[in-house]
């Protein structure tokens, strides 16, 4: 069975919202890499409101399988999951690396 045309807009737009995150994320090491660790901050904090509007979105999911009414599994859903577990993870990642090229350029 298909997924509703309404998750699957919901899961698109979680997509999109962590994919812009994870760009973000991804820029964010590149810029500490250069020695640019306000602008890799600002990437992460720019990265973290893009993550916030996809997780807004997986909250509707979550709610609305906490009020019995269980979404369709779709692969589009697990994609969508998927991309959130991937930007959460360039996330600490990118955090990681900022704190380790900050201290090698300190030497």
């Amino acid at each position: 069975m298909p997924a509703s045309e309404e998750m699957v807009t919901v899961c698109f737009g979680i997509v999109a919202a962590v994919g812009a995150a994870k760009s973000c994320y991804i820029n964010a090491i590149t810029m500490a890499k250069d020695g640019d660790y306000e602008g890799a901050r600002q990437a992460i904090e720019e990265g973290n409101k893009d993550y916030s509007e996809g997780h807004k979105n997986h909250m509707r999911i979550l709610q609305r399988d906490a009020s019995g009414d269980t979404p369709e599994f779709s692969l589009i859903l697990m994609h969508a999951e998927d991309q959130m577990m991937s930007a959460e993870t360039f996330r600490v990642i990118a955090e990681d690396f900022i704190d380790v090229y900050k201290k090698l350029n300190a030497r």
